[in-house]
């Protein structure tokens, strides 16, 4: 690669005083050496505006935009933001407390170049604060040559979720007449979506290149369940389901099927216990999915299965009427 093309970089910075350094670092460290980075800083309330300045004379080499957004608009469009501020042929995303291995974009874009292709992902590992390993989430070797397969591979693999924006390169282009919803639930979902129904190559790539920091403060382990999150999680389905018809009509019982299994598991997250006749409600609606054709399995469960969407269907009115027409959905395409 001797005309190296421009990555532009967008960390979504909020609150990032503790970690921003380490990651803008282990960008600064790459062996890919053109690369811009981008910091949106999304009205952080501590020193992080000071510290995107201190870093931008500290790494002088490195071409620096600074976004400031206020106040805070949430992820989803803090990185929009940096979508539109970049001027890189490709795009990565990285959240402003995670890091990366020092070959991460030379392998990606190596790849991206030798095979014309406009995805590469890549394989991830789980660290502790300490930089200790707690668990991998990891890719295989594959190649998708059609939109099709890479939608479906989208929808269907269960090794590690495929929606995350921060475990691979793109082709900017693809990025042209995204929407970007003001949700606080699989946002990236749905950017994932869009991206994978433009692709037409994708390459999976059996390395871990992505070190994802689990903190126990942060918003994702925070997060409470309330009616407005409920919502976000509907709209979200609706939009990638609506998607599915209008791109491959062939794989929306996919798609359903991901949105339930999407849904569980933000029921299992946020409901600890539940009633013996939520049990038997969980119980009802799994023998209906089943009647329908559809086996529903949610991984790494265990005694917790009860919690799937029963509780969601008896305390919110709006989550069941999203049931119900799912149902409808699974009857109109299987006659079932």
């Amino acid at each position: 690669m001797t005309d190296l093309k421009k990555l532009s970089v967008i960390i979504p910075a909020y609150n990032a005083e503790k970690f921003l350094a380490k990651c803008v670092g282990s960008i600064a460290e790459q062996i890919y050496k053109n690369i811009e980075i981008v910091i949106v800083n999304n009205g952080s309330q501590d020193s992080t505006p000071k510290i995107c300045e201190e870093l931008e004379a500290k790494f002088n080499n490195i071409k620096f935009k600074i976004v400031n957004l206020n106040p805070n608009q949430g992820i989803n469009y803090a990185r929009r933001a940096g979508v539109e501020n970049a001027s890189g042929e490709y795009i990565a995303f990285i959240d402003s407390d995670d890091y990366l291995e020092p070959e991460t974009y030379e392998t990606a874009i190596k790849i991206l170049e030798e095979n014309n292709c406009d995805i590469v992902q890549f394989g991830i590992k789980l660290v502790d604060l300490d930089g200790k390993l707690t668990d991998e989430w990891p890719r295989q070797d594959m190649t998708f040559n059609n939109s099709q397969e890479i939608y479906k591979y989208f929808l269907t693999d269960k090794t590690s979720p495929t929606w995350n924006v921060w475990d691979k390169v793109y082709k900017r282009s693809l990025f042209e007449d995204i929407t970007w919803l003001k949700i606080s639930a699989l946002e990236d979902y749905c950017v994932s979506a869009q991206i994978f129904a433009k692709a037409n190559k994708l390459i999976t790539i059996n390395k871990f290149l992505y070190n994802y920091v689990q903190r126990p403060d942060s918003t994702g382990n925070q997060q409470k369940l309330s009616k407005s999150k409920l919502d976000d999680i509907i709209a979200a389905s609706d939009f990638v389901i609506n998607l599915t018809g209008q791109k491959f009509p062939a794989l929306q019982p996919e798609a359903l099927v991901r949105e339930l299994e999407a849904l569980s598991q933000f029921t299992i997250a946020f409901w600890p216990e539940v009633s013996q006749a939520i049990r038997r409600s969980y119980i009802n609606m799994r023998s209906t999915l089943k009647n329908c054709g559809i086996e529903f399995k949610i991984k790494n469960t265990a005694n917790r299965k009860d919690l799937l969407h029963a509780h969601c269907l008896t305390n919110y009115p709006k989550l069941y009427k999203f049931y119900l027409t799912t149902r409808l959905k699974i009857h109109a395409l299987t006659g079932i």
